[in-house]
């Protein structure tokens, strides 16, 4: 496979009809940070496009890049981000409160990272755990921590390969900010049709599109990210699931809205069969995005208008400030500062806290990511959040550090905070 392929069929409906909307041009890949500032300034770029499914309303990428470029060495690691970790407790909380879940329960993490989310499950059920990831870098840090292990991409064929090797199945599957990252979410789902038990629940959490368009979080768009869902595509990937790949069909039953990475859905999918009722949360979501016009394509073109506004307003801002640096060294700030072009000439350095990104250099820009404690040994007027989605957080942490200087969020307008 090359490493990357045009995409011209939508992967929920199948239809051609796919229309650009948005169009930053050349982009390097947002998590392939690099040893060297010249590496990092020549790294391979592709194309960053979405383009709208003018059949059911995906959003969706150009391109698609091969995955195991993208993850199977992945220096992103849960346990790093507190803001999240507090989102896994709350959700191990809710789900065994809501679903019942006990000792006797099985749980399986798709692309489950460090083992963060499952860790909360055990502290708090004690339930049998399973993590899917292809990382081997991050399954290793999880298995030493105590969670079970499959370094691999969750498939159909893995599925299959596992419940027949196991005769288990799960009572319980979570796939936390990896389906936007999904090819296949055709294979994806029949997947977690085949390891489900009858009363099974699978959980999908992701960034929500209602609030990537009103909150203007254009950032959030790089090459992991293949799609962009709302609840209108989503049902129709259900049905088609159901009439299509086997008569067991999956259905939505409940859909909640959480404010984690600037707006996300907690999705709830079960078998059609199952003893899960629909609730009305679902109805409410898809009468909604049809008020709001998100099944037409002139909201999209709008709302590209818009970024080009405030991208400009970002770049001349800049120009009138010395002396910035940036904090958390994300795939979204990496497509903001590309997209402004801005580089090393313009930033001091990016702090982080993850230790496999300590030293290496921002893919594109050739700005050093350093350890967050060079924001007191040298010490910038700005810092610029790139996890503005965490920016409470991240304020408070840097404050502490004894920082003394000022704030920029740059989403969804230029912000300075003192």
């Amino acid at each position: 496979m090359e490493v990357s392929k045009k995409h011209t069929n939508c992967r929920v409906c199948g239809s051609a009809e796919l229309i650009k909307y948005f169009d930053a041009g050349w982009m390097p890949l947002a998590n392939n940070n690099t040893a060297t500032k010249d590496e990092s300034l020549d790294t391979e770029e592709h194309l960053l496009q979405v383009l709208f499914c003018n059949e059911c309303g995906l959003s969706q990428l150009s391109v698609v890049v091969d995955p195991v470029v993208m993850f199977a060495n992945y220096d992103y690691r849960s346990a790093v981000n507190a803001g999240y970790v507090k989102h896994c407790k709350e959700m191990a909380v809710q789900l065994k409160n809501k679903y019942n879940l006990t000792e006797d329960s099985f749980h399986i993490d798709i692309a489950g990272n460090d083992g963060t989310l499952l860790k909360q499950f055990q502290n708090e059920i004690g339930l049998t755990v399973l993590n899917v990831d292809p990382a081997e870098n991050l399954t290793a840090i999880a298995e030493m921590n105590g969670v079970d292990c499959i370094t691999d991409f969750w498939s159909t064929e893995l599925a299959e390969f596992f419940v027949l090797g196991s005769n288990f199945k799960a009572d319980l599957i979570t796939a936390t900010n990896v389906f936007a990252h999904v090819d296949n979410v055709n294979d994806f789902i029949n997947a977690s049709k085949i390891a489900l038990q009858p009363n099974g629940v699978l959980i999908l959490e992701f960034p929500y599109l209602v609030d990537f368009i009103e909150k203007m979080e254009f950032d959030t768009i790089y090459h992991e990210h293949l799609s962009y869902f709302s609840v209108l595509p989503l049902m129709r990937l259900c049905s088609v699931n159901g009439m299509v790949i086997t008569c067991n069909g999956m259905v939505i039953t409940c859909i909640e809205k959480f404010s984690i990475h600037g707006g996300s859905l907690r999705v709830t999918i079960a078998h059609e069969d199952s003893k899960h009722l629909i609730e009305s949360s679902v109805s409410k979501f898809v009468n909604n995005e049809l008020k709001l016009g998100y099944n037409k394509i002139e909201k999209y073109l709008n709302w590209s208008e818009k970024v080009s506004t405030i991208v400009f307003d970002f770049k001349n801002q800049l120009l009138n400030i010395k002396n910035v640096a940036a904090f958390a060294a994300s795939a979204k700030g990496n497509t903001l500062l590309n997209f402004c072009e801005i580089n090393h000439t313009d930033l001091l350095y990016i702090a982080d806290e993850t230790p496999e990104k300590i030293g290496k250099f921002y893919s594109g820009t050739g700005i050093q990511i350093v350890n967050k404690s060079e924001i007191v040994k040298n010490p910038p007027d700005y810092i610029i959040i790139l996890s503005w989605n965490f920016k409470t957080e991240i304020i408070e942490k840097v404050k502490k550090l004894g920082y003394k200087g000022k704030f920029i969020i740059p989403i969804p307008n230029f912000e300075i905070i003192d």
